[in-house]
């Protein structure tokens, strides 16, 4: 037997109880959030940021010439010292070079001494026919002497000027010939030496890149080296964070390969990438790795000193409207609050001014707008309180 208007009142209590759970749900419901109550703690500032192992002074050793690699004496792992010979090219046809310089520079000296010894003598000569000259003059005037014989005491005075002249233009044009032969040879040696490659400093050997019987031309990399003094690890931060940094800041190092090195910030770069707005920051390590890669991938956190301050997590800070800022719980509602912030650890930030002790901060303000009821739930380390 049906009761006459069933399916009406049914249907009128499932929309009073629509209407009940829309009630609740616009007015009285407010959705759970955690919350940390702010507390006045020591923060250690911290700054992390990938980066790669590196020299300040990477060279790369090549030649100044075109030849046959001929001899290898160093190879890459390898410490060498400045000056020591690391390789040689194929010197013989340079080798003969040098000597037929060093042959053609002789020839030009024996003709210099030759034209010198000729000088000498000439300007003997010269000597004899002034004197002559010079008698006759005296007993020529009288008229002891004809105007003949004085003529030709004159012509031979002629003779032996010119002669000295000649003997000196032959002494210039073979000094000239001799400065000539021995710059010719001092460069056949020049380049002769240049066969010859050395260490410009200090360091290791990272590669070798060339192989006995290469064709190498000038500028071809044979060996790459680094400067064991100026090892770092450039990293990469945040420009957001730059202004914490100094030089001489101390600074933790993990490698890769998992080793771990104290360190020290001994450059800041002065200009920041535009894309990823980072700035290389370079730690130099105080005690280099064993064994040593160049280019191996690491992390650095940097020391920015301690700071006792009110601390939020790092997580609760947002951005609104070009300002950094919290979400703050104050009687159920949640308010957006500026903040300026110190020092942080990775984790925490010290607050300068913006929230007290013993507010509640939202942990994680994603997806929650200001003026809007929440019902917070403190969030202590890894648990919840309601």
């Amino acid at each position: 037997m049906k009761l006459p208007g069933g399916k009406k009142t049914f249907g009128a209590v499932i929309g009073i109880l629509i209407i009940i759970f829309l009630g609740y749900r616009f007015f009285w419901y407010r959705p759970p959030v955690a919350v940390m109550v702010v507390k006045k703690v020591e923060v250690q500032g911290k700054v992390h940021g990938p980066g790669t192992v590196q020299s300040r002074v990477p060279v790369t050793v090549s030649a100044k010439i075109t030849g046959i690699l001929e001899k290898l004496y160093a190879d890459q792992g390898q410490m060498v010292q400045k000056g020591q010979l690391l390789a040689e090219l194929d010197a013989m046809e340079l080798r003969a070079r040098e000597m037929a310089a060093q042959a053609a520079k002789n020839r030009a000296q024996r003709d210099l001494a030759r034209a010198q010894a000729d000088m000498v003598k000439a300007q003997a000569n010269l000597g004899l026919a002034q004197s002559n000259y010079q008698r006759d003059l005296e007993v020529f005037k009288p008229g002891y002497i004809s105007k003949a014989a004085f003529d030709t005491t004159k012509a031979q005075l002629r003779v032996a000027e010119s002669e000295v002249a000649a003997t000196k233009a032959t002494v210039t044009a073979q000094e000239a010939a001799v400065k000539q032969a021995e710059s010719e040879t001092h460069a056949a040696t020049a380049i002769h030496k240049y066969t010859h490659i050395v260490a410009p400093m200090d360091g290791l050997i990272t590669v070798r890149k060339a192989e006995i019987g290469n064709l190498i031309a000038p500028g071809t990399p044979i060996f790459q080296m680094v400067d064991l003094d100026q090892i770092w690890v450039a990293a990469w931060i945040d420009q957001a964070q730059v202004a914490q940094l100094r030089e001489g800041q101390k600074a933790a190092i993990k490698l890769r390969s998992g080793r771990t090195f104290q360190g020290e910030v001994v450059r800041l770069n002065k200009e920041g990438d535009t894309v990823t707005r980072e700035l290389e920051v370079d730690v130099k390590f105080e005690k280099l790795p064993e064994p040593l890669v160049i280019g191996e991938e690491g992390e650095v956190d940097i020391d920015t000193g301690r700071q006792t301050a009110p601390a939020i997590p790092i997580s609760a800070v947002m951005e609104r409207q070009g300002a950094k800022g919290v979400l703050v719980v104050a009687k159920g509602v949640a308010q957006f609050r500026p903040v300026s912030l110190g020092l942080r650890d990775g984790q925490r930030a010290a607050v300068l001014e913006g929230v007290t002790e013993g507010e509640m901060v939202i942990v994680n303000p994603a997806g929650i707008e200001p003026g809007k009821q929440v019902r917070a739930e403190i969030r202590t380390g890894g648990s919840k309180k309601p």
